[in-house]
């Protein structure tokens, strides 16, 4: 099948605003979008910049929007026209590619407690073993930053709150004796519950509502549970 690829071009450093190039190629019916960009590199334009690493749906480098929607482009299956773009409401390095670092990093200036958390997880943490089960599907995300870019409240508010993966590791860190996690209680309370990321979440376990729900539902001080 012939497939169209208008694909989101943009490098910070020598471009004053984004712009779109447009490849046609030569697919099989089931390939994904990860081989056309392949394709596209390897025939066209290898100066395409765009991330990758397993190609199995299992690292989340790849994560991207094809036709306004965001996905794994490891994952998509192709269509006979296809808007590539990167990732919204993130930082862009060039093309496709997100600044990761940046916005993974923006967490844990906002919740410097995270930033502890994380760093003490190859130390022994006391966990209580009815939340063993819990804490380990939580380790489930992919950190695609997915749920990010779609976040509406990240959106308007991205100098003041984490994000539903900065709640995610906020769940992680309530269930055990790592941090105080209560510090956060004014930034988790931001959240409104709107469902998108855990919409959005190219995962199949069911971990980021069970995260974000759970967190939100904890009784915090001076606040009243969500329903």
């Amino acid at each position: 099948m012939r497939v169209k690829l208008s694909i989101y071009r943009f490098n910070p450093d020598s471009n004053e605003k984004p712009g779109y190039d447009t490849f046609e190629i030569d697919a099989e019916a089931g390939e994904t979008v990860l081989t056309a960009l392949i394709k596209v590199y390897e025939t066209f334009d290898s100066s395409l910049s765009f991330r990758f690493a397993c190609g199995k749906v299992k690292c989340g480098e790849c994560a991207m929007m094809v036709n306004k929607s965001p996905c794994l482009a490891c994952n998509k299956r192709i269509e006979p026209e296809m808007i590539i773009e990167p990732l919204p409401n993130l930082p862009i390095i060039k093309d496709l590619v997100i600044d990761r670092n940046k916005a993974i990093n923006t967490i844990f200036e906002l919740a410097p407690s995270l930033l502890k958390f994380t760093n003490a997880l190859d130390e022994a943490m006391a966990l209580d073993p009815q939340n063993m089960d819990t804490y380990v599907k939580l380790t489930s995300c992919f950190e695609c930053l997915i749920c990010q870019s779609v976040c509406p409240v990240l959106k308007k508010k991205s100098d003041q709150f984490i994000g539903p993966l900065g709640l995610l590791w906020l769940e992680q860190m309530s269930l055990t004796n790592t941090g105080n996690w209560i510090e956060m209680s004014d930034v988790a309370q931001m959240c409104t519950s709107c469902g998108k990321c855990w919409k959005a979440c190219p995962s199949e376990i069911d971990f980021l509502e069970v995260a974000i729900t759970d967190l939100l539902n904890k009784q915090l001080p001076g606040k009243n549970p969500k329903k």
